[in-house]
């Protein structure tokens, strides 16, 4: 495992800019364009659900890629017998990285499963890039700790 370190940190890396970095265009960029285009009485839908119908069958590969990338590599950590600061900021980002993927899991399902509406659709991207701004600070921290 030690021999494909770098290799899963690489990919865990991509995949979670990949992924953060939709969910601020999504927030941000998105809502804006949208409020600009029905100030000007121009329908954005078909707009956005092109570039969503795009991004809903690649995004569940990224996430896949970036949750396992990052069990391999936090095993790697967590088989150590310490418990120390860095450890207790691994377990909180776990934490954190497992409601995510319990948000993603309930969006696909919704979507896919279930085909209806996801009930949290307007607030979803904003807790889930909370969410992962929190995980991003929790790894900066771990690594000036250590």
């Amino acid at each position: 495992m030690q021999d494909f370190y770098v290799l899963f940190l690489i990919i865990h890396l991509f995949c979670a800019i990949i992924f953060v970095g939709y969910l601020f265009y999504d927030v941000v960029f998105v809502r804006i364009a949208k409020k600009r285009f029905l100030k000007n009485k121009i329908d954005p839908s078909s707009f956005f659900e092109t570039i969503g119908g795009v991004i809903s069958r690649f995004m569940p590969f990224v996430v896949l890629l970036l949750f396992i990338s990052g069990g391999i590599l936090s095993s790697s950590y967590l088989k150590s017998e310490s418990f120390g600061m860095m450890k207790a900021l691994l377990l909180a980002k776990i934490a954190l990285a497992s409601l995510i993927f319990l948000l993603v899991i309930f969006s696909l399902s919704c979507h896919y499963i279930f085909k209806c509406k996801n009930p949290l659709g307007r607030f979803i991207h904003p807790i889930v890039l909370s969410i992962a701004i929190a995980i991003i600070l929790l790894a900066k921290l771990m690594f000036y700790i250590q």
